[in-house]
């Protein structure tokens, strides 16, 4: 890929001409508020100095931030970053290196011994797929539910007619519902649910696509 091409070629090259070497700190956060990640790359760009470089890349609220470094960094300065990205991020923050969000929802869910399952509808089965590709997955994972139709959602998960009339199938209540109807058949300790409108176009509601 273009990233191992760059860490195994391109960076040694650098560092061979430059005579310098580089390291990197990774921060990992999920659904962070927007202002709040602007807010904090400001702060973090504004101590930083040319030798550093902050790099942020979001993946559906998945944020990945990288600071690159030249060896020479004082590692006051290096402690710095990483107290306001610390700070900025808080509770969103699930990693202080390249651990997957996947990969960190399994470890927890490992070490306090709980098993999750996930009903989902127009992620179409997408977050049962992230969790499985992780060695182990059997452990914490109990099943995925791709109920996509309303029938679907009313016949295998409970969710009742008049939420669906009401409120719609993309609504706080209907997502509350699915999850319900998982936990409701004991088999797991947390479930996951999802609903919400992929597009072209909508549901014939005021609700926007990507909602």
């Amino acid at each position: 890929s273009g990233k191992t091409a760059v860490l195994s070629v391109c960076l040694p090259v650098f560092q061979s001409r430059s005579g310098e070497k580089f390291g990197e700190l990774v921060f990992r956060a999920v659904g962070v508020p927007s202002s709040r990640i602007s807010e904090t790359l400001s702060a973090a760009r504004s101590a930083a100095t040319d030798a550093v470089r902050i790099d942020a890349k979001s993946n559906f609220g998945d944020l990945r931030i990288v600071v690159r470094y030249a060896e020479s960094t004082s590692k006051m300065l290096l402690d710095e970053l990483s107290g306001i990205f610390a700070d900025g991020f808080r509770d969103y923050l699930y990693a202080v290196d390249d651990t997957s969000l996947e990969r960190r929802a399994y470890e927890l869910l490992k070490l306090r011994g709980l098993r999750v399952s996930t009903a989902e509808s127009f992620t179409g089965g997408g977050v049962a797929r992230r969790i499985v590709q992780i060695p182990g997955a059997s452990e914490v994972f109990f099943e995925g539910i791709v109920s996509y139709a309303n029938g679907a959602k009313m016949r295998r998960l409970g969710v009742r007619g008049d939420t669906l009339s009401q409120q719609g199938a993309v609504s706080d209540e209907t997502a509350y519902e699915m999850a319900a109807g998982l936990l409701a058949e004991k088999n797991c300790d947390i479930a996951v649910a999802t609903t919400g409108i992929a597009g072209p176009a909508s549901d014939r509601t005021d609700k926007p696509v990507g909602l």
